[in-house]
């Protein structure tokens, strides 16, 4: 005789377990106070004009958050929990200019929130979020928050951090003169240190490069006078015969009259036969007087440090009125220079 099936349990005694939440698609949730950070719920399809996801939170919103929980102190004023005051979360969405780093942080991305809406989230009277769409952010962005807290490491009170060991590359110093820094030394202060040495090198590099490459600081003499201006950054002690200058010179007399210099010295026509001016500076240039300036003038066009070896070096400044003038190298910074030049020793060169 065949079995007869076994009969289900009596539901009596057995509560059933309520119906799983299902969101609108088209209407947000009807969201009570004291639903708030319970459930994360979607927003209505259309709410988006572009796809906003909350932003992960910095450091110093996490410890606002972990001193500073975001919730709202509700107080009954009636019925039979008159006085009785309730924590209900929510989240910031408007702050002034004294309100503290973090919640500006966090009311700024309620307005970027906010510019990624539809027309229909927002009032058309007012401009505001609609409450039903405010409730609903404030609800899943409270729930981020939340969880971005659980899943930062958590530290027992009064153990510090534990580090994975390795070995470092340097063993710190033993003895009794260990210094304490040697102890705990950022990875990031080890490679600035690098990064300076390297620094320093290509800067010496550079100034070295300046001072030993003069081809790029020349004048466009013709090709026969390459082998003079060797000749001039020669090791010899006597120093060869300048070059004619580019320019013809013209000294001013002490009654006023303007004529041409017979006489410049030997500096200053070596000086000009190497320096590369624009071509706009073509034609007569005013000798210096003879006097070393303390400061650049503010019409100087071109300024050329000058090296003659065994001298202090001194730059030569080309103003636009096309006189030249002797300036202290000491008050001229590296940024003004135009270019360097080195050159043999010479005994015609002006001294402070």
């Amino acid at each position: 005789m065949p079995l007869e099936p076994v009969p289900s349990p009596s539901p009596r005694g057995k509560t059933p377990s309520p119906p799983k939440h299902q969101c609108s698609p088209t209407v947000p949730c009807p969201l009570q106070l004291s639903e708030m950070g319970r459930q994360y719920h979607h927003f209505p399809k259309g709410t988006f004009k572009a796809r906003f996801s909350p932003p992960a939170l910095p450091k110093f919103v996490v410890s606002h958050l972990v001193s500073h929980p975001p919730v709202w102190t509700w107080s009954i004023k009636a019925g039979p929990n008159k006085g009785k005051t309730f924590q209900v979360p929510t989240v910031p969405i408007a702050c002034d200019k004294t309100a503290s780093k973090a919640v500006q942080w966090i009311v700024a991305v309620f307005h970027s929130f906010k510019a990624h809406l539809n027309p229909i989230a927002i009032a058309a009277d007012t401009g505001r979020v609609q409450p039903a769409w405010l409730r609903l952010y404030q609800n899943n962005l409270y729930i981020h928050f939340r969880n971005q807290l659980k899943a930062r490491p958590s530290r027992r009170k009064g153990v510090p951090p534990t580090k994975p060991a390795s070995s470092p590359p340097n063993p710190a110093p033993t003895g009794p003169k260990m210094d304490a820094t040697h102890l705990h030394v950022h990875p990031l202060e080890t490679e600035v240190k690098a990064l300076r040495v390297e620094i320093r090198s290509l800067k010496d590099k550079l100034y070295n490069y300046i001072s030993t490459h003069e081809a790029c600081c020349r004048h466009n003499d013709p090709p026969s006078s390459s082998s003079s201006l060797e000749a001039d950054a020669s090791d010899g002690d006597n120093p060869p015969e300048p070059p004619h200058p580019p320019f013809e010179l013209l000294v001013q007399r002490p009654d006023g009259i303007t004529v041409p210099d017979g006489n410049p010295p030997t500096w200053l026509t070596t000086a000009l036969s190497r320096i590369d001016l624009p071509s706009e500076f073509t034609g007569a240039m005013y000798s210096p007087d003879g006097t070393m300036a303390n400061d650049l003038p503010r019409d100087a066009a071109s300024v050329v440090k000058l090296h003659f070896r065994g001298s202090p070096p001194f730059c030569l400044a080309v103003r636009t009125d096309r006189s030249l003038l002797t300036v202290d190298s000491a008050r001229v910074s590296q940024s003004q220079i135009t270019s360097i030049i080195k050159l043999a020793p010479d005994p015609t060169v002006p001294t402070a």
